[in-house]
């Protein structure tokens, strides 16, 4: 079952091992959420994570659900700074998604295959994935073990709605423990000297997404204009309607922690969890 989820950026610099110390205060309110996030994940205790990632194996017109053995990577940062981890993926999970999703009509493909038909070794991981599994995971005993999932942005918003509810109900029909982790960064339009440009869009879609958080209304990015969402440089939309699915099978009550944009993107932490826990923290910049 989905008993807790989660809203995580995945800026490299969050991590505090690939940066230099005078680095560290430009992130600090965001870490501080990620930190937190860890901590109520502990608390949750779930079996597997089931991370969507914006980035990471990327296959046109599909969702691509990782079924290897296991998923590992490296993140390198500044000074030869470099940091590693290693998990097992839950590989009975992700083929009962994808048979559900299959069976939904939604596009989808497993990743990967040896050419004997058994599952490859390793699936890469990449900062999508690698920076919030940094923190979720961390301190955790057993480790949980992971499901790696990345939509391809030309499906619909029905198919990836459905996608989410799918991930709920495959954790429910294996008698899982899940929890789902929504890797997305926000607006990345918001410095004239950021690679993307200055976009005043950003801004305006990052106040957006925080109310809808905050207002438990996800599904007002059900309706949120194509020209509006391109011009906000975003890349938390389509996983966050995955989100809005899962939660749609399996309510959770939202608790938005922190959102600040301290260069030229916006990140937003926020928290999923049953209705009888109560928020013990939460600390934020206005979305602007």
């Amino acid at each position: 079952m989905l008993i807790w989820a989660c809203i995580a950026p995945h800026g490299g610099e969050l991590i505090p091992e690939l940066v230099p110390k005078r680095k560290l205060p430009r992130m600090a309110l965001t870490r501080a959420g990620m930190e937190e996030l860890g901590r109520r994940c502990r608390t949750a205790s779930p079996e597997t994570l089931v991370v969507y990632t914006p980035h990471g194996l990327a296959i046109e017109d599909h969702i691509s659900i990782s079924v290897t053995q296991g998923a590992s990577g490296v993140l390198e940062g500044e000074n030869g700074r470099s940091v590693a981890a290693q998990f097992e993926v839950d590989g009975a999970l992700a083929r009962a998604l994808s048979d559900l999703a299959a069976d939904a009509g939604i596009p989808m493909a497993q990743a990967a295959y040896l050419p004997d038909g058994q599952p490859a070794p390793l699936l890469p991981l990449d900062w999508g994935a690698l920076v919030p599994l940094w923190f979720i995971a961390d301190g955790s005993q057993p480790p949980p073990r992971v499901v790696v999932v990345c939509p391809a942005r030309s499906l619909s918003r029905r198919q990836l709605i459905a996608f989410g509810w799918a991930t709920a109900e495959a954790a429910h029909r294996c008698g899982r423990r899940i929890a789902i982790v929504c890797s997305a960064d926000q607006g990345h339009g918001h410095a004239e000297n950021g690679p993307y440009g200055f976009s005043p869009v950003s801004a305006s879609y990052d106040r957006a997404y925080c109310r809808a958080v905050s207002d438990n209304a996800l599904q007002r990015l059900r309706y949120w204009r194509e020209n509006w969402i391109e011009g906000a440089l975003t890349d938390s939309f389509w996983q966050t309607l995955m989100l809005y699915g899962a939660l749609q099978h399996t309510p959770l009550r939202p608790h938005l922690l922190t959102y600040e944009a301290p260069t030229y993107f916006g990140m937003a932490c926020a928290a999923f969890e049953p209705e009888d826990r109560r928020p013990a923290y939460c600390r934020q910049r206005a979305c602007t």
